[in-house]
């Protein structure tokens, strides 16, 4: 007993402890290896899994059901070929991952900030992806699933970006699991150690300062391109950390795509000109591998995604009720001369789809993300196999962003500083500057986004007193962080009264 106390207080192993129990494990066979999961036993269960996931395809799709559903298939559980995997066995036998096994699932919600796959018996969560080859133990990667899934009061919706992911705690905590001095204490089969080793190395070996963000749920993964194509050509040596800009950023929805692609133009500063959405495919570099990998296996595999998946995507109907006398006030405010809502976010059909004039333009945000885009980040672009694909580009401003599923697209503006709608159309003044990002999974249905506080408690503190409590903790956005400024786009001028933001407010669950 005296052992197994002294094991569960040493505290670097505590995380990877925490990440082992609830990530990366098969927790419903934790006291045997387990073969990996074939492509067929995942097919045979897909439709039981998904069924009480939302997502919307484009009323207008012609393909038959069968046909999107294996596309979507293959894109929640595509694993890229990657090089990083992280083997079962570094779990199995460990001591301490059992000691705590029952709280998995709090573990995995709330430390790692991953969506509950609630009802796959399989997979722990959306974004895991177990490799499929026969006759090999079970392994598992992340993907793009991980930042595109949210959960809203209880409810799963793909598609929506993550409210909650911590990356950075994912990667320090898999960094302890995978170590020279631990690995060897928890894994006895050499081929595995092989693997959990060559993940030690990837992870430390292509960490950046400045690709850690400052806050969970937001993502620096743009900034982390920059340094992921520049190392190729460069021997794998990194730029400096004032080479790097720093940029963190909400995750935003894959339905925005189909708005997007009418003006080619991709990422909240539309820097990336081209057809499809290509600086994402640079974090597959991540995996420690070369421009080759990037030009014959991932670039190809993003694009038929983008063709069978993400571009077919609609967002999700508001799930509540709505006031359609007041929404038809409301729309009458956004398409009118006096507001001018339209003239930059485009005009809506009611369907998930919008006529969308691509404007991007300067209002006062915080520009930290702009300057992501140096002229060493063009240069490394520029040296890419990426530029065969677009061309990368400094921008005038972010994008007048789509507003299609704009009720669960929250926090609002790019770097998900503004917490709810109604900050977000009422005078700036009054936006929160420091609020829980945690309590995202919970919807304000009066305001239109999400509550500020998960414990109701904090609502007794001031401003002042929840700065000085939990303003450098990551799970609380905090405004005066790098990046994380919640001025501009101030509309309250021309809104000018409650009556009118509470219109426009019920217009926007609408589109």
């Amino acid at each position: 007993m005296l052992k197994h106390k002294q094991f569960l207080a040493t505290a670097g192993l505590l995380a990877a402890i925490l990440i082992a129990s609830c990530v990366l494990v098969f927790s419903r066979s934790l006291l045997k290896p387990v073969a990996a999961l074939s492509r067929e036993t995942l097919e045979s269960t897909f439709d039981a899994d998904m069924r009480n996931v939302v997502y919307r395809w484009a009323p207008d799709d012609p393909r038959p059901e069968a046909e999107r559903r294996a596309a979507l298939f293959d894109f929640i559980y595509q694993t890229y070929d990657s090089s990083a995997w992280i083997p079962q066995s570094l779990f199995d036998g460990n001591l301490a991952t059992h000691a705590i096994v029952g709280s998995v699932d709090t573990i995995v919600r709330d430390k790692v900030g991953l969506v509950l796959w609630r009802d796959n018996a399989r997979v722990p969560a959306f974004g895991m992806a177990p490799n499929a080859a026969p006759g090999e133990p079970l392994k598992w990667t992340v993907n793009c699933v991980t930042c595109h899934t949210a959960e809203i009061d209880g409810v799963a919706y793909f598609g929506a970006g993550t409210k909650t992911f911590d990356d950075k705690w994912l990667g320090d905590s898999l960094k302890v699991l995978t170590s020279e001095r631990w690995r060897p204490l928890l894994i006895r089969n050499p081929t595995d150690e092989a693997y959990a080793a060559a993940a030690n190395r990837i992870l430390n070996g292509h960490h950046h300062d400045k690709i850690d963000s400052l806050t969970r749920a937001r993502s620096t993964a743009f900034a982390a391109s920059h340094v992921e194509l520049y190392m190729r050509p460069h021997n794998g040596t990194m730029p400096t950390n004032d080479e790097v800009g720093r940029g963190d950023v909400k995750t935003p929805p894959l339905w925005h795509t189909a708005a997007k692609m009418q003006s080619g133009r991709w990422y909240t500063d539309g820097s990336f000109h081209g057809r499809v959405p290509m600086m994402a495919s640079s974090m597959e570099l991540e995996k420690d591998r070369p421009f080759d990998a990037l030009v014959q296996t991932v670039l190809p595999t993003i694009k038929q995604e983008f063709d069978s998946v993400i571009s077919h995507l609609r967002p999700p109907p508001y799930p509540y009720a709505i006031d359609r006398a007041l929404a038809e006030r409301g729309k009458a405010l956004f398409y009118s001369k006096e507001l001018r809502c339209s003239r930059c976010h485009g005009e809506y059909d009611g369907r998930g789809n919008v006529r969308w004039p691509g404007v991007h333009t300067d209002v006062g945000t915080d520009r930290a993300r702009r300057d992501v885009v140096s002229d060493g980040f063009i240069d490394a672009f520029n040296n890419s196999p990426l530029a065969a694909e677009g061309t990368l580009e400094k921008s005038e401003g972010y994008a007048a962003t789509p507003l299609t599923g704009v009720w669960a697209n929250y926090p609002y503006l790019h770097n998900g500083s503004v917490p709810t709608l109604y900050h977000l159309l009422g005078p700036p003044s009054e936006r929160p500057r420091i609020f829980n990002v945690m309590a995202a999974r919970k919807f304000d249905r009066e305001r239109v986004g999400q509550l500020l506080y998960s414990d109701p408690a904090d609502a007794r503190l001031t401003e002042l007193q929840l700065l000085r409590r939990f303003g450098s903790d990551r799970d609380w956005f905090n405004t005066v962080r790098e990046g994380s400024g919640n001025a501009g786009h101030d509309m309250w001028s021309r809104v000018r009264t409650d009556e009118n933001r509470r219109a426009l407010i019920e217009y926007l669950k609408t589109l």
